[in-house]
């Protein structure tokens, strides 16, 4: 079928005209759209018709010449664009073309791809705007985390290479340690980590690995504007008992400190706080050991003249790294000397038990949803007592 049925129960259940399995889907900014990747090649855009509630097949075409492994809208005020991941080993960035018919396949042009350069597949990406201003960062499958800029936001038809960094450090190809990463999307930092220190121009990100999620903040130094960012490691956060699928960072309307939660292969989502507690009149706070953990040992800074002192092709050869990589290790200690705290907050389990592989908040940050095998889409949000509690669930699929 080519369209959404509306129900009675507030959710709509999604007939696709996918021949294979939909791995993703994600909705633009308003709500009015919808985009699905699936293992068929193909991309799917619906539109809703607000008079009855419907959705209707706008267009489809083949997007990849391997199954489409993730999509996302990207949020921008001079057109409808969206990207998508594949297992051709390509990123690619879409625009609506509005010349062009629906149901043509040509409704979207491909305006912008790029393939890793370490030539290793994407398995995570994220897009962060600021008025004007867009950012993309992309997770290869053997760790690197690369951050992208557009130099003309009007167009998104080139971007520049910011860094690129390995958080986790060298990954052996054979192994999957479920490399996910998420942008903060608020415009800037937390109320509480801008009031730490941290830069208010400083953004954000979550890399995960395993057990493990480790939260950056790309700085531009102020004495050299015309540089590019620093990434600077703030804190790790730790499972322990379980690895971790994916993670999303909820947007700061409603949390005065970040929130990141977590889908876990032991069928739960745990949700982690991470605070930048400070002294009104000194330096940021000594450690609480029973209630949190911190970055007491210090913060790591990866210098934006990295790739241009890696060594060269030849030298990196030599010690047995690429070049792509010897960047990457390029880093030093960071003088931000900004505390951040951390402490799980809570564990939602899954009635099933089955893993969690897909997490999301809502735009505002004020609910959770999370997905499984069983198909079941989870509802959360926080209560007053200040814990998380399941307020709806859909039907099984």
């Amino acid at each position: 079928m080519n369209h959404l049925e509306p129900t009675k129960t507030g959710f709509q259940s999604f007939e696709h005209a996918a021949a294979d399995i939909v791995l993703a889907a994600s909705f633009n900014s308003s709500g009015t759209r919808a985009v699905l990747c699936s293992a068929d090649h193909k991309i799917r855009v619906y539109n809703i018709d607000r008079n009855n509630d419907v959705w209707t097949l706008a267009d489809q075409w083949r997007g990849h010449d391997a199954e489409v492994l993730d999509v996302q809208w990207i949020s921008s005020s001079f057109g409808q664009f969206f990207a998508t991941i594949g297992g051709d080993n390509k990123f690619k960035l879409w625009r609506e073309d509005p010349s062009q018919l629906f149901k043509s396949g040509r409704r979207f042009k491909c305006i912008y791809s790029q393939s890793p350069p370490n030539h290793v597949s994407y398995v995570s990406f994220g897009s962060k705007t600021i008025k004007h201003e867009i950012w993309l960062a992309m997770v290869t499958h053997d760790g690197f985390l690369n951050l992208l800029e557009a130099p003309d936001p009007e167009s998104l038809s080139s971007w520049s290479p910011i860094a690129s960094i390995l958080p986790f450090g060298r990954h052996p190809r054979g192994t999957e340690a479920k490399f996910r990463m998420s942008f903060h999307q608020s415009e800037g930092p937390s109320s509480h980590a801008v009031l730490a220190g941290v830069d208010p121009g400083a953004i954000s990100i979550a890399v995960s690995a395993l057990k493990s999620i480790k939260v950056y903040r790309a700085i531009k130094p102020s004495d050299f504007p015309e540089s590019n960012y620093q990434f600077c490691e703030m804190v790790e956060m730790r499972t322990d008992t379980t690895s971790i699928n994916e993670i999303a960072w909820a947007p700061g309307c409603l949390h005065p400190c970040d929130v990141i939660a977590a889908a876990c292969e032991d069928g739960s989502v745990r949700v982690f706080e991470i605070d930048t507690p400070r002294d009104l009149d000194g330096p940021p706070k000594g450690l609480t050991e029973k209630q949190s953990h911190s970055n007491e040992n210090g913060l790591r800074k990866i210098a934006p003249s990295a790739i241009r002192n890696a060594p060269s092709g030849i030298g990196a050869g030599l010690a047995g790294i690429s070049r792509h990589e010897a960047a990457a290790r390029s880093d030093e200690r960071n003088d931000l000397n900004i505390a951040h705290e951390w402490k799980e907050v809570a564990v939602l389990p899954h009635n099933d038990g089955s893993p969690v592989w897909k997490v999301r908040w809502t735009h505002d940050g004020s609910a959770l949803a999370s997905t499984g095998d069983s198909g079941i889409v989870h509802l959360w949000r926080e209560s007053l007592s200040g814990g998380y509690v399941e307020f709806a669930e859909t039907e099984p699929a």
